[in-house]
């Protein structure tokens, strides 16, 4: 986790919220304060077969119901019946999806029935958002994980991951990311080469509403292992778009070109130093170029020396196989070493 996240004071004063001890990364304090809840929680259930029953499990021990809402017709009834039991916030529950942004809200209720949970998190699974919508699921309860007396008033929202971020909601996005694949149930399944192909089967089994986009980044980065994972998409030099976005676009264009513009080291490939640094250029004779111009699926075994910064730096010589695969309108790559 980065420097900065620890850093923040708003991170810090919630480690205090929490009771927990304070501490020089306290990032890592309150996903180990989540990992010891969830531990908990499982001690008292038993195991989970797969991720959704945990999520599931999840939910009713932080006192929640999950409602995905698929439809405008769905959200207006549920706007409806809440609103006519005197639960006024959903009135304008609408006005809140229509901000593109928007994925997720937990909402506390004023009135709840008896058998109701004090919470309810609706997660909006129209049009795009679908494709969020575990990770939208996960977050929601991340918030529900360290919610303090502090907030125990607030609704929370899950935004989308492309727009800036609060250091809370950086840190519920890192909750969501770890429990979303959570190790325990995953570990198992980890074994042989890490494969795009071994990955889908595991989706499919452990949490089909997973999209592959974070099935590939996560499970990628728990495979025991080395694997690099990149994404690579068409895309400036990071230098010339802050140049650009500085100017208020009164400026040329940058010339783009196919680059790794998300990359991660897995815990196994960054013992041996090996990476790619994010931004890097994308080798011509590499499959993942090959991918980008044809759609197809493709593996070869080449040399991290190919590729080459605008500067000139290289990565050092290692034999690698990659394999590359276009998922949604981007080419991700999984680079394991001979």
């Amino acid at each position: 986790m980065g420097t900065k996240l620890n850093s923040s004071m708003a991170i810090h004063r919630l480690v205090l919220d929490l009771h927990l001890p304070a501490s020089d990364n306290p990032v890592k304090t309150i996903l180990t304060h989540c990992h010891r809840r969830v531990k908990k929680f499982l001690a008292e259930y038993g195991p989970c077969p797969n991720l959704g029953q945990l999520l599931d499990l999840l939910a009713n021990k932080l006192g929640t119901t999950i409602v995905e809402i698929e439809t405008d017709k769905q959200l207006e009834k549920l706007q409806i019946e809440y609103v006519g039991r005197g639960e006024s916030i959903f009135a304008t529950l609408d006005q809140e999806f229509a901000d593109d942004d928007t994925y997720g809200i937990t909402l506390k209720l004023q009135n709840p029935a008896a058998w109701e949970q004090p919470y309810i998190s609706i997660i909006d699974s129209r049009g795009r958002k679908r494709q969020r919508r575990y990770h939208t699921k996960w977050h929601e309860l991340g918030h529900l994980l360290i919610l303090t007396d502090q907030t125990r008033f607030a609704f929370r929202r899950s935004h989308d991951p492309a727009h800036p971020k609060s250091a809370e909601e950086s840190v519920v996005d890192s909750i969501a990311g770890e429990l979303s694949f959570y190790r325990p149930l995953v570990a198992p399944h980890l074994t042989g080469e890490v494969s795009f192909e071994k990955i889908e089967q595991m989706r499919a089994a452990l949490c089909p509403e997973a999209s592959m986009y974070s099935a590939v980044l996560n499970i990628a980065k728990l495979w025991p292992t080395p694997c690099i994972w990149v994404e690579a998409r068409l895309a400036a030099k990071k230098s010339e778009e802050n140049t650009l976005q500085q100017s208020f676009g009164f400026r040329e264009q940058p010339q783009r070109a196919l680059r790794a513009v998300h990359a991660n080291a897995n815990d196994a490939a960054r013992e041996l130093g090996l990476g790619v640094i994010p931004r890097f250029r994308i080798p011509q004779r590499s499959v993942i170029t090959r991918v980008f111009e044809t759609g197809l699926c493709g593996e070869a075994q080449e040399d991290l020396s190919w590729w080459e910064s605008s500067d000139g730096t290289r990565l050092a010589d290692c034999k690698v196989k990659v394999q590359a695969k276009q998922i949604g309108d981007t080419i991700h790559a999984l680079i394991v070493p001979n």
